[in-house]
């Protein structure tokens, strides 16, 4: 398992109009086996630190370490998760595993029919080897999503939005079903999410982050055992401490603009 820490980071982009400050200065940690989600607005720099985390984007400043290591000198072992499934349409669900399995060596791995079963068992699909994205609903290709991540067992696991873009039901099905795997074996995971009861349903520490240039508003620690039941009185009284944080952090950012 990989313990993250993220110490003073800072990603500017260049454009058009001139630098773009996107994360300013954020600092904090993740420890082995936690699941952390990161919340705040759409376009306050989520994903960016999520993408710097996986070592997909190169930090401005600051420094970024997974495992006690900086990304910059070693990519993190990770599965990521998508806003959207992105599966190959012309492969079955088991050839869409089976190519994320092989991506890294480019040839054919000793166990992989047996390791194939095993993540279609964690997220519900046995039965759905030989299935095209198209004969699967939205949210079963979410599932094929999850299961890809998995495939390679990661240390680490980034999920960027994965259930944004479904209804309600299925989301929390999937939210779900997401918490039953990872109980079974605790591996880090970073989420982000603007969805304040998604965030609450799922994750040991919320890092609230404020409309960019992203700040960190406040750090929530959630000290509710899982399974989690919505609507339970234990969970609202969460969600209303997060939900004022997230206010908090929006105000204070309209003060100052």
């Amino acid at each position: 398992m990989s313990g993250i820490e993220i110490k003073r980071l800072t990603k500017i982009f260049d454009t058009a109009t001139g630098p773009l400050k996107v994360v300013d200065d954020v600092s904090f940690d993740v420890k082995n086996g936690e699941f952390v989600c990161l919340l705040g607005p759409s376009g306050s720099g989520k994903s960016v630190t999520l993408n710097c985390i996986a070592g997909l984007l190169k930090e401005t400043s600051g420094e970024v370490k997974v495992g006690g290591v900086a990304v910059s000198e070693k990519t993190p072992h990770y599965g990521y998760v998508f806003q959207q499934p992105r599966l190959m349409p012309w492969g079955t669900v088991q050839q869409n595993l089976r190519f994320a399995l092989r991506a890294e060596s480019g040839r054919a791995v000793p166990d992989e029919n047996e390791r194939i079963r095993k993540v279609l068992e964690l997220v519900n699909l046995s039965g759905y080897e030989d299935f095209y994205p198209h004969q699967i609903s939205g949210g079963m290709q979410h599932r094929v999503g999850i299961a890809r991540a998995y495939i390679r067992n990661p240390d680490l696991l980034l999920m960027d939005e994965p259930f944004g873009a479904l209804d309600e039901l299925t989301a929390r099905r999937l939210r779900s079903e997401l918490v039953v795997a990872w109980l079974k074996d605790r591996r880090t995971v970073v989420f982000v999410t603007h969805d304040i009861v998604e965030a609450c349903y799922l994750a040991d520490r919320i890092v609230v982050y404020t409309p960019k240039p992203t700040r960190i508003a406040q750090i929530i620690e959630i000290n509710l055992p899982h399974p989690r039941v919505y609507g339970s009185p234990e969970l609202h009284a969460i969600e209303t401490e997060v939900l004022a944080a997230f206010e908090r952090s929006i105000s204070q950012f309209a003060e100052t603009e």
